[in-house]
């Protein structure tokens, strides 16, 4: 088990709660930058309806996702929030579900029809990044658990 201590002083503690509290939604926008950057590589710069179909893509996978999710654990917590109690280990978790995911966003954006290639792009991306996340608090909650 890692040991962890709370930092002694007011910023210090102001630090440890800002990258606890941005650890996840950091690596959301990272995987948006990255997504949209290996899309551009295969066909420009998105015109408005690409725009469009990717954010169709991305949301509609985070609502199917999080209905599976949902149907499948019922009225269990969504979220254990000490789960991301270690943020140098959510951080190196991040690395790897982003670099996954941009993967799998290349691979789909190779897809010749452009605006299939965008909503494709929002759909891998997200369900990657949520699967990944998933996976990497399931580890940190087995490998580095905090006791309340």
């Amino acid at each position: 088990m890692l040991a962890t201590s709370r930092p002694h002083t007011p910023y210090g503690r102001l630090i440890h709660e800002v990258t606890e509290t941005v650890a996840i939604p950091h690596t959301y926008t990272l995987l948006i930058w990255a997504t949209t950057m290996v899309t551009v590589e295969h066909h420009g710069l998105p015109d408005f309806l690409s725009v469009l179909l990717m954010l169709l893509g991305a949301c509609g996978a985070y609502v199917v996702v999080g209905r599976i999710a949902h149907h499948r654990h019922g009225n269990r917590p969504a979220v254990e929030r000490r789960a991301i109690a270690h943020p140098y280990l959510v951080a190196c978790g991040n690395i790897a579900t982003l670099v996954v995911a941009t993967a799998v966003c290349w691979a789909v954006s190779t897809v010749p029809l452009v605006h299939l290639a965008w909503f494709l792009s929002g759909v891998a991306g997200t369900t990657m990044y949520l699967i990944g996340v998933a996976i990497q608090a399931y580890i940190v909650a087995r490998v580095a658990p905090v006791e309340e």
